[in-house]
């Protein structure tokens, strides 16, 4: 997209990974959504049976989508996602967390209106992409993992 600088690193990768679930986690997730739908019906909590049944349905109907493949550029001028390119004084800091088969690259805007980018380092090495954003922006070393992205994960929603 940017043709006018030259470019430094460019990967494809997904923003969260695909979790491989076993027949034990349909299982589990079944029993405990029917277990809220009896429990909404026999209180009297017909909204409470309704959302858990369609979680169950959804779940069913979105079960083999894959996350969508990101195309991810860095330039001497900034840093584009899916064809749209962030300078970098529109960008604050960045981090990457470490998980047990993957990376996650996190950029910050430097505006808080702007939501914050994030995607999988795929097959580049998480290292030189630190070495080269840190070239440009800074890195934010104290950054974890959010909570509620812990149990997403844990659960392998």
């Amino acid at each position: 997209m940017n043709t006018n600088t030259s470019l430094i690193l460019e990967w494809q990768a997904a923003s969260r990974p695909n979790h491989v679930r076993s027949d034990k986690w349909y299982l589990v997730a079944g029993l405990l959504c029917a277990t809220f739908v009896a429990y909404g019906i026999l209180a009297g909590e017909w909204s409470m049976s309704v959302t858990f049944a369609m979680i169950a349905g959804l779940s069913y109907l979105v079960r083999h989508e894959q996350h969508r493949v990101h195309q991810v550029r860095i330039y001497e001028t900034g840093f584009e996602f899916d064809g749209t390119l962030y300078p970098w004084a529109d960008l604050q800091c960045f981090w990457i967390l470490q998980a047990a088969n993957y990376h996650e690259l996190h950029l910050a805007p430097a505006k808080h209106t702007k939501a914050e980018i994030v995607v999988q380092t795929g097959n580049i090495d998480p290292f030189l992409i630190r070495d080269t954003l840190a070239l440009h922006i800074s890195q934010n070393t104290k950054q974890h993992e959010k909570l509620l992205d812990a149990i997403i994960r844990f659960c392998k929603l």
